[in-house]
């Protein structure tokens, strides 16, 4: 019941946004009409939809995953493949300003959402992709900070899409993503965050600064002080090893039985087997396929064969 409760309240939301879009479409074509819809007057007057918003969002997530996001930075051709597809589709003039632009406005979001994330109190339902807190803290929230307000006890519409685009650093505590979602390029090897700042560590250096007396007690302090750093570290790519075994061992099986299952709807084996490899190596997707109901399933299997 509360499957079908979301998925009913998803596709309201999809009609409502056809709706605004048509409304803008509209409006944009009645404007150009009565000769206000120059380049210079749209450039300055763009204004970004829903539906918009998800497109240029699924694109990009789509680029990023065939590679084309070095250094965390969209390559020109991407960023002029959302122009093309956006002006085609929306019956709109976009350039790279817009898109940029709006790109910009997505980084500030997920650095919202990021910095929810980090902090104590909050929960988070990956079926919704939701920041659920209770009334008290939800009210305390807003208060001190008016913009969490759109992204708490919310679904955060294209979540894992905006991972991709413009998410590169690995979440901790409660929020914490599988191995599978950190990159290990080199360029990231520092961006695991590791507190080394603990107890004993702290005793260490307020005995070193206090003492002063003693090259050697500075020295043995220092030496205490690396152990505990590189202790910390190890048990830290311990959890990330862990946490990929348990991945492995707790999701694949799973995922692939759920894949072959759809063999009574008609699929192929082979097909499945495909799909299968395909879940595997795009882990969001394998997520959403796991939620779907079995009629769904078929529809994204129809569509997957047809790409």
């Amino acid at each position: 019941m509360e499957r079908e409760e979301r998925e009913e309240a998803r596709e309201w939301s999809a009609k409502r946004d056809e709706i605004a879009q048509t409304m803008w479409t509209d409006y944009m074509v009645r404007h150009i009409i009565m000769g206000k819809g120059n380049q210079e007057g749209t450039s300055k007057q763009f204004r970004w939809t829903k539906p918009m918003e998800h497109f240029f969002l699924e694109i990009l997530a789509e680029e990023a995953q065939k590679g084309n996001k070095p250094s965390n930075t969209f390559k020109a051709a991407s960023i002029n493949r959302v122009v093309e597809a956006i002006s085609e589709k929306f019956q709109v003039q976009c350039d790279a300003k817009h898109v940029k632009n709006h790109l910009r406005t997505v980084k500030k979001q997920w650095q919202i959402i990021c910095t929810i994330q980090g902090e104590s109190g909050f929960g988070w339902d990956d079926n919704m992709k939701m920041i659920t807190c209770d009334r008290a803290t939800y009210d305390a929230a807003v208060m001190a900070h008016k913009k969490y307000e759109p992204f708490l006890n919310k679904s955060i519409d294209h979540y894992d899409e905006m991972a991709l685009v413009v998410g590169k650093d690995m979440a901790t505590g409660s929020f914490a993503r599988t191995f599978a979602d950190i990159d290990l390029d080199d360029d990231n090897i520092g961006s695991v965050p590791i507190d080394c700042e603990n107890e004993a560590t702290k005793e260490v250096r307020t005995n070193v600064s206090s003492s002063g007396t003693s090259k050697r007690k500075r020295k043995k302090a220092q030496e205490s002080v690396e152990d505990e750093q590189i202790k910390l570290v190890s048990e830290q790519l311990g959890e990330i090893a862990n946490a990929l075994k348990q991945f492995i061992a707790d999701k694949t099986p799973h995922l692939y039985k759920e894949v072959m299952s759809m063999e009574v709807e008609g699929f192929d084996d082979d097909f499945l087997c495909s799909v299968f490899d395909y879940l595997v190596s795009h882990e969001s997707e394998a997520k959403a396929f796991l939620v779907k109901r079995k009629k769904h399933r078929k529809i994204w299997l129809q569509k997957f064969s047809q790409g």
